[in-house]
C-alpha cells in the first residue's frame, strides 16, 4: 500500500519528537527538545505555534485529566499549569545524561526514559504520584519508543541504539514489568528504531531514524508496512484528529550541516524538521492523562 503523506509544519524542528494529541482541544502537540519549546498544531486553522517555551529541554510531556501538562525536562518532572512550572520530582543522573521519551499507562503513571549525550547509558524510570520514581530498566542505549498491547498485558519499549523492542509482562496494578521477550531486532544500516505508537488492531506503528520511513509491525513483530517520508531522520508518530485516523509524523535536522534548512549539506540530503501526517487506513486509541494534578 502507497501511502500519501502531506506536510502540515514547515519549520525546522531541531529535534522534534513526542507528538501527542489533545482530545479534548483536537489539536497536536509536539517538543522539538533542542530548541526547549513544545509546539501545537491546530488542524481546523492548519496554524502552528509555540505553546510553551523555556529554559530546559523537553524530553517528553503528557496532559492531566484536568488540562495541565506534566514535563519530563532534563533532569527534572515538572507541572506546568497556566504558564508556570512547579517542580514535582528531581532525579540525580549523571552529568549528560536527560529525559528522552515517555509514555503513561492506564493509571495515569509516567514511564519516562533517558539517554546519555557523549556516550554511556540510559535508564527507564516509573513516575507515579506519591512515591519516589522508581528505575525499572537500566543500561539503555537511549531510550525510545513505548506502548501498551491492547489487552494491556505486554509493555513495549525501544532500545534504539541496539535496534531493539522488547516486550514485557505488564502488570497494571502495580506498573511492575518482567520477563522480557524480543520483540523486534533490527538492524542498524536499515535504521533505528525510535518513537512509536499502537493502532486499534493491536499494530505498532514506528518512526525509523535514518530509513526516511515510519514501519508497521505485526503483533509477532514482522514489518507489515512502510510508510515513505521526505526526511531521513523520522523521529516519532502519533493518531490524532477527531477519530485518530490521522497518523502524525515527526522529523529532526539533529546532525545537519544548516540546521534552518534541515539539509546536510555534505551529503545533499535533507535530514529534517518537519511534521507531516497521513492516513493509514487504520485508527489509534487515546493515549491515557498522566495523574498528577
Amino acid at each position: 500500500m502507497e501511502y500519501k503523506v502531506e506536510r502540515i509544519f514547515d519549520g525546522i524542528c531541531h529535534l522534534g519528537e513526542g507528538p501527542l494529541w489533545n482530545p479534548s482541544e483536537k489539536k497536536l502537540y509536539w517538543t522539538d527538545i533542542f530548541n526547549k519549546r513544545i509546539w501545537m498544531f491546530d488542524p481546523a486553522s492548519g496554524e502552528s505555534s509555540i505553546f510553551w517555551e523555556g529554559p530546559l529541554m523537553v524530553g517528553g510531556f503528557a496532559f492531566t485529566p484536568h488540562g495541565s501538562m506534566v514535563l519530563c525536562a532534563e533532569k527534572d518532572v515538572l507541572l506546568l499549569e497556566g504558564g508556570r512550572t512547579k517542580t514535582l520530582f528531581h532525579i540525580e543522573m549523571a552529568e549528560n545524561e536527560y529525559f528522552n521519551d515517555i509514555t503513561t499507562d492506564p493509571m495515569g503513571r509516567i514511564l519516562a526514559g533517558t539517554l546519555t549525550r557523549g556516550g554511556g547509558t540510559g535508564s527507564l524510570y516509573r513516575i507515579e504520584k506519591g512515591k519516589s520514581p522508581a528505575r525499572i530498566l537500566e543500561g539503555i542505549s537511549c531510550s525510545n519508543g513505548m506502548t501498551f498491547s491492547p489487552d494491556l498485558k505486554r509493555f513495549f519499549h525501544t532500545n534504539t541504539g541496539k535496534c531493539l523492542v522488547t516486550s514485557y509482562s505488564y502488570d497494571a496494578a502495580t506498573g511492575d514489568i518482567s520477563d522480557p521477550v524480543t520483540f523486534y531486532q533490527g538492524r542498524k544500516e536499515d535504521g533505528f528504531p525510535d518513537g512509536l505508537t499502537m493502532d486499534s488492531e493491536g499494530y505498532i506503528w514506528q518512526a525509523f531514524w535514518g530509513s526516511y520511513e515510519v514501519r508497521r509491525l505485526s503483533p509477532a513483530g514482522i514489518v507489515a508496512g512502510r510508510i515513505k517520508v521526505p526526511a531521513k531522520q523520522p523521529s516519532s508518530v502519533m493518531f490524532g484528529g477527531g477519530n485518530l485516523d490521522w497518523l502524525y509524523i515527526t522529523s529532526a535536522c539533529q546532525g545537519a550541516t544548516n540546521l534552518q534548512t534541515g539539509m546536510d549539506e555534505k551529503e545533499g540530503v535533507f535530514l529534517g524538521g518537519n511534521v507531516y501526517r497521513c492516513k493509514t487506513g487504520t485508527k489509534g486509541r487515546p493515549e491515557w492523562p498522566a495523574n498528577f494534578d
